[in-house]
């Protein structure tokens, strides 16, 4: 439990952090736009630069939490990832008319260019893009929810209820992806001025009443939304069967230069000697789930259509798989021994052994080598709090800083990185945010070499050296 409010706190100082970056790009955005002379506009479009880069690693993050298990609802995350994703296409604008030149043919010839037949093109390209996202976003939230109603038929076996749940939505999850095919099938056709606008916006209401009242008790779903633009009939060179294994970031770095899918084919002539205009041609798709390399060959025969599953070995070597070498072999197993051992941040810190700086004799009676098990956290854990405000300042670098650090932790102890002071709440804190707390601290003064009491301190989060101790 006391992970997941963790996990939701970093989830929420993100999304913050999201807001915050996306009014700061609005700002500099129009800065920009207002700018009365170059200088200042390369000016703000660095500092645009800057933010969108912000964004981006703040898109990273999100796009790990919506990846993971862990989080069930993920419809806050993928609305802040497409937020920053807009961004990032605004951006993509800026950076287009600034390399096109006011005096270039390409600048002089750009209002030229946009009529209202392109501009109409256009909104119908971006609809479509949208609809795709709706969808696909509607699929993550089924399979989500069938994901956690598994788990609990599981516990609790007999729940026809639940059950009847799972297979309505995989109905749902089964409709949306054929919806989703042809959506990015009329999208490639529209890109490549296969298909007219106008046949688009006859189908565009029942695809709008279809998402937005599918999962309605009485929705009855128009089967023959498609057959008006007679997808059957449409050259091979369009179509492509889309992998069920495609991530969303090649959905949108496909859209971000021109609206096509996340696949595609390559014709092969038809063969002289038969004369015939059969177009026959191979569609591999590569993609790695688990390790694992699933290759699928396609054979459209304008309209027959075959599948053939080859396995992998026949796929990367057609004529028949070579025995690998020993050398081979370890290479193999070492690189998968890899992804069980991943390495922590915390691994390329290298722990310094302790040294004496001034050795000198003792008498025998001390202790001529370090006692048994002092390299121990038990060890520690057992002097007093301010031998190991010692430890910590006086042996800086060495594995006894660092155990000492660990013992004090587990003491309550929170190490402030601007004050460089160790701090403890002497009191529940009357003040706690996603960003500080404020109370009651005692804390070690290191120059006066003493415990002190401070009230009304604001201990902001940023300056909490929270890292997980090993």
């Amino acid at each position: 439990m006391a992970d997941k409010r963790k996990l939701q706190g970093e989830i929420d100082r993100c999304l913050k952090k999201v807001a915050e970056g996306v009014e700061q790009f609005e700002d500099i955005w129009k800065k920009l736009h207002n700018a009365a002379n170059a200088n200042q506009k390369e000016k703000y479009e660095a500092d645009l630069k800057k933010e969108i880069k912000k964004l981006q690693r703040l898109r990273d993050q999100i796009k790990t939490w919506v990846a993971s298990n862990e989080i069930k609802d993920k419809r806050q995350l993928v609305e802040n990832r497409k937020l920053i994703e807009t961004q990032m296409e605004r951006f993509k604008v800026v950076e287009r008319e600034t390399k096109t030149k006011a005096y270039s043919k390409e600048g002089l010839g750009l209002a030229q260019k946009v009529d209202p037949a392109q501009k109409e093109k256009e909104e119908t390209e971006q609809w479509l893009t949208n609809t795709i996202d709706t969808l696909n976003m509607q699929v993550d939230q089924f399979e989500s929810e069938v994901e956690s109603l598994s788990v609990q038929t599981r516990k609790k076996k007999g729940d026809k209820e639940k059950q009847d749940r799972i297979e309505e939505l995989k109905r749902l999850i089964e409709r949306h992806r054929h919806h989703i095919l042809m959506l990015e099938t009329i999208l490639r056709m529209l890109d490549n001025d296969s298909i007219q606008v106008d046949a688009i916006h006859k189908i565009k209401d029942d695809v709008e009443y279809y998402i937005d009242s599918s999962q309605d008790p009485d929705f009855e779903e128009n089967e023959f939304i498609y057959d008006d633009l007679d997808l059957e009939e449409i050259p091979t060179t369009l179509m492509a069967t889309s992998p069920q294994g495609h991530t969303e970031d090649d959905m949108f770095l496909q859209s971000s230069s021109t609206p096509t899918s996340t696949t595609s084919s390559s014709p092969i002539p038809p063969s002289p000697a038969t004369g015939t205009t059969v177009n026959r041609f191979l569609s591999f798709f590569l993609s790695s789930q688990s390790s694992l390399l699933r290759i699928s060959v396609i054979f459209f025969i304008d309209p027959a259509v075959s599948e053939v599953n080859l396995p992998p070995s026949l796929g990367a070597c057609p004529l028949g798989p070579t025995p690998l070498t020993k050398e081979q072999l370890y290479q193999q197993a070492m690189q998968e021994s890899t992804w069980t051992h991943m390495p922590h941040p915390s691994d390329s810190e290298r722990i310094r052994q302790y040294l004496m700086r001034n050795p000198c004799p003792t008498p025998p009676f001390h202790h001529q080598v370090p006692p048994h098990h002092s390299d121990s956290i038990e060890f520690y854990q057992r002097l007093s709090t301010e031998t190991l405000f010692f430890i910590f300042y006086y042996l800086e670098g060495t594995k006894a800083q660092y155990l000492s650090a660990k013992a004090l932790k587990k003491q309550s102890w929170r190490f402030h990185t601007k004050y460089m002071m160790w701090f403890q709440r002497h009191e529940e804190p009357k003040t706690i945010t996603d960003e500080f707390e404020q109370g009651t601290y005692i804390y070690f003064d290191y120059e006066k070499w003493g415990q002190r009491k401070k009230e009304g301190f604001t201990f902001e989060y940023r300056y909490l050296e929270d890292r997980d101790l090993q």
